[in-house]
């Protein structure tokens, strides 16, 4: 029997939405690709003979009594998109490169990659646990680039890793699709260049999702022991229990839990045993939302919301991005109180500002306003944090984590501002790494990297340095020269000009008057040295010490490499 669907599984959105895509320029003709993340999968979300690709090893654990037997699974392996190598191919060979990936294994494995086949240059993964080389001359991403800070000037992001050809035949294999060789060959290329860093945009959330309609959270799913969210449920529990509340609306940033809150109220309404349709506005084109909501003018079989005999919920996610057009027919047809389902909006904005702004039709605003709730950011219900922690915990059935203190002070300040579903991420990578207590060191990097963000940017200030010593063509001779400085300020001991010539002969460099001279007005420029009145003569600034110690920390560590 010929297998249909592929279910991608991953912990984050960001890789599901890369991959489907991916596939979907591969063999989106033959098969239906859905994605779902650890945290929405439900028992029967994954259908009996669907290829199942889960994004690492790792998470089987957690999903695997949600997979029905019969499905295959393939574990993703990943490789960068060579096509955006572009920069990198372009520069002289034998540059130290620094990979900076969001942990320590995606940055081991981007490094291999790089080193199969781009190997002119030298790579090393970042981690935060080890010493920060000083000597690199560019830092690579693989689309991870918000772990750097934006000023550095030397950073090249190839955009995010995708699956590997090897991972792709798997899947085709098991879809028993009969296609030659060459053609995939070719659909991977293709894909690849789709999802270059020119060509891709991945970054709205994927609506592909296989959820079927269903409404899968109830109120008991919803953390609220801060007073802001309490009122929020409250609300929404007495407008789900009110059957004459036909229009409810839901606002709040991304990640806080609107979709969820939805589900709930449809749960707890008396229209429960009714279906829940769900229409995702931020994925559609034009045409795509015209007909899930109104239907197509070509073909009578499909039948948008509004014309099917829909008595559930009708669900609008993200409804501020409907074209004004669509805005203004969606408002005619709920005026007119023809149809019996109950309608829930949700957006990630506050339309009011954009009804000033006349991003959005006002009189569907205060239509769709008469019941209004309001989801507070994460940032603003901190007393729900460990309440959250703790039922993530159990919904992935990893109640033996724990964390050291500095860990939970960390989360408390740290200000989420992708909410909850960036608390649900987070929690979920560290149960897979079987570590427990949890400390600092095992954090995702992007956490730290305010942290980090000082030793990224001493890299690309030494790479600085160094540069504009060698437009002079003496690194070798300034290094000594400040080596000189450095050491003598620790044992109080001054060099004037001759006495720095003396020495610098001894170390195998032989100056004129007129040479010193200009190496020390350079290092002075650079701010490394300050030029004493009198006899006291130069001597090694704080910048100059920062910069030597960071020099012979990076030439040790290169030394201890080889």
């Amino acid at each position: 029997m010929t297998i249909r669907n592929v279910s991608i599984i991953a912990i984050q959105e960001k890789f599901s939405n890369t991959i489907t895509k991916q596939l979907k320029e591969i063999i989106g003709d033959k098969v239906n690709i859905h994605s779902v993340t650890v945290k929405d999968i439900q028992r029967q979300t994954i259908a009996k003979g669907d290829v199942v690709v889960l994004s690492n090893n790792l998470i089987k654990g957690l999903v695997n009594e949600l997979i029905p037997e019969e499905c295959p699974i393939v574990v993703a392996k990943r490789d960068i998109n060579y096509v955006n190598t572009k920069e990198l191919l372009n520069l002289s060979p034998g540059q130290e490169i620094l990979v900076v990936n969001d942990n320590k294994t995606n940055a081991d494995e981007t490094v291999q990659s790089l080193s199969e086949t781009v190997f002119e240059h030298n790579y090393q993964a970042y981690s935060p646990t080890e010493a920060m080389p000083k000597t690199i001359d560019y830092i690579v991403t693989p689309g991870e680039g918000h772990l750097l800070p934006k000023e550095l000037s030397n950073v090249i992001d190839i955009g995010s890793r995708l699956l590997d050809f090897n991972t792709v035949e798997e899947i085709i294999h098991l879809l028993e699709i009969n296609t030659a060789k060459s053609q995939i060959v070719r659909r991977y290329f293709k894909a690849c260049v789709s999802l270059s860093s020119k060509n891709n945009d991945v970054t709205a959330t994927d609506r592909t999702k296989n959820n079927r309609n269903l409404a899968n959270y109830s109120f008991q799913d919803i953390i609220s022991s801060s007073d802001s969210m309490r009122e929020t449920v409250e609300l929404a529990k007495h407008y789900a229990e009110n059957s004459h509340t036909k229009y409810i609306h839901i606002e709040g940033a991304p990640g806080t839990g609107k979709s969820m809150l939805a589900q709930a109220i449809h749960n707890l309404s008396d229209r429960s045993e009714l279906p829940f349709v769900s229409i995702h506005c931020n994925s559609k084109n034009l045409s795509e939302m015209e007909e899930a909501l109104f239907g197509s003018k070509n073909s009578k079989a499909s039948l948008g919301a509004f014309e099917s005999d829909v008595n559930g919920t009708i669900c609008i996610e993200d409804i501020e991005e409907l074209p004004l057009t669509l805005q203004k027919r969606l408002f005619q047809e709920l005026n007119d109180r023809q149809f019996k389902a109950r309608v829930i909006t949700t957006s990630s904005k506050d339309c009011k500002e954009l009804v000033k702004k006349h991003l959005f039709y006002d009189e569907l605003f205060h239509l769709l306003n008469e019941n209004y709730l309001k989801v507070p950011n994460l940032s603003e219900r901190k007393e729900d944090l460990l309440p959250l922690i703790n039922n993530i915990k159990q919904r992935i059935q990893k109640d033996e984590i724990t964390f050291k203190d500095e860990v939970l002070e960390f989360f408390m300040k740290y200000p989420w501002d992708n909410n909850v579903k960036e608390l649900y991420d987070v929690i979920t990578y560290l149960s897979l790494l079987e570590e427990s207590p949890i400390g600092m060191k095992f954090l995702p990097f992007y956490l730290r990297s305010k942290g980090d963000e000082q030793k990224f940017i001493d890299i690309d200030k030494n790479k600085m340095i160094i540069s504009k010593i060698e437009e002079h063509g003496f690194l070798g001779e300034s290094i000594e020269i400040l080596k000189a400085f450095y050491e003598g300020k620790k044992e109080y001991v001054s060099f004037g000009r001759y006495a720095l010539k003396k020495h610098l002969e001894k170390k195998g460099h032989t100056l004129s008057e007129q040479q010193l001279r200009a190496r020390l007005e350079v290092l002075q420029n650079l701010g490394l040295t300050i030029v004493r009145q009198g006899r006291a003569g130069t001597t090694i600034s704080r910048s100059g010490e920062e910069f030597i110690e960071d020099y012979f920390k990076s030439h040790e560590s290169t030394k201890g490499g080889k």
